[in-house]
């Protein structure tokens, strides 16, 4: 058994998806992918991967044990924002041209739900607790929240301008808009639906994750290849650590001791050590490499067999 899950990253201009274990900090799979494979969304468990091809376009379901395609189900124009529920029985699809996310069933492959959204939806966060989705409507400046019982909108709230990447607290209290444009980060009170607050970051933010005990949010600042680490209580940034070229992709490991960085403009993967926010590796994965979305998953994932003639990106 792998001591920890893998991350899965997407190279959207190699049209490849690189395979991390997190335990050896190394590359033990580059998967064929779709057409610019730029969004990823794995189930809590690990066992089912699903990578959002925008120019496909369609969503790959990958097995997360074998670490082979299964199968790929065509979307509308531009899938790029993806979710999955916590068993990977359904995937949520934000269209980026059509203004819509569509509900997927992973099972039958087929669509149980197209609801119409804010104008170019990006990012996607599931509370699988309430059943909720949130969604970032980039050029609308809001984000919706969505009832996934019924598959209508709860809310919709203004934000920064042009809200990109979305990660919600774990008690799921708060949820955080990371605003590209406006430079900042949204913090929304999910029970009142709500933007409470907003802080400054760096410039040209993209995404974020949340530490597992809810103390530090991370964020990817593109135009200065770094992340700003900032204190949830406070808001103040702890530090800012320079990365790879252009950060996109953000994600971290379930005991909170290193966070992934997916670096486009070098193709590159920065791992940081939280107890010391310093990285301590960069481990290249391919040409493009953005990661989108939630790309480790919360549990251990079996280790699989590395085919003798993989050949990395």
């Amino acid at each position: 058994m792998s001591a920890e899950p893998y991350a899965f990253i997407t190279n959207q201009l190699a049209n490849t998806i690189s395979v991390i274990d997190t335990a050896s900090q190394e590359i033990i799979k580059t998967i064929p992918g779709g057409n610019r494979p730029a969004g990823i969304a794995v189930s809590e468990d690990g066992n089912y991967v699903f990578a959002s091809n925008a120019d496909g376009p369609d969503v790959s379901l990958i097995d997360g044990f074998t670490l082979k395609k299964m199968a790929s189900i065509p979307m509308g124009s531009g899938p790029v924002g993806i979710a999955t529920n916590a068993d990977g029985s359904q995937i949520y699809v934000a269209d980026w041209y059509e203004h819509k996310v569509r509900i997927i069933d992973s099972d039958s492959r087929s669509n149980i739900a197209t609801v119409s959204v804010g104008k170019s939806p990006a990012g996607l966060a599931i509370d699988n607790v309430l059943n909720r989705l949130y969604i970032a409507n980039r050029d609308d400046n809001t984000v919706t929240i969505l009832d996934l019982n019924d598959f209508q909108p709860i809310a919709t709230i203004p934000v920064g301008k042009a809200p990109f990447g979305l990660a919600l607290s774990p008690n799921r209290k708060r949820l955080y808009s990371v605003n590209v444009q406006s430079n900042n980060v949204s913090v929304i009170d999910t029970q009142f639906a709500k933007t409470i607050h907003s802080f400054p970051v760096g410039e040209w933010p993209y995404c974020a994750v949340i530490s597992p005990d809810g103390s530090t949010i991370y964020v990817t600042n593109q135009d200065e290849s770094t992340i700003s680490i900032v204190d949830t209580k406070t808001y103040d940034i702890l530090t800012t650590v320079d990365v790879g070229d252009a950060p996109e992709g953000i994600d971290i490991t379930p005991d909170g001791k290193h966070v992934y960085i997916a670096n486009w403009g070098d193709g590159s993967v920065s791992i940081l050590d939280t107890a010391s926010n310093k990285i301590t590796k960069t481990i290249h994965t391919g040409q493009g490499s953005r990661a989108f979305g939630k790309f480790i998953a919360k549990q251990t994932t079996t280790t699989a067999k590395t085919d003798p003639d993989d050949q990395h990106d």
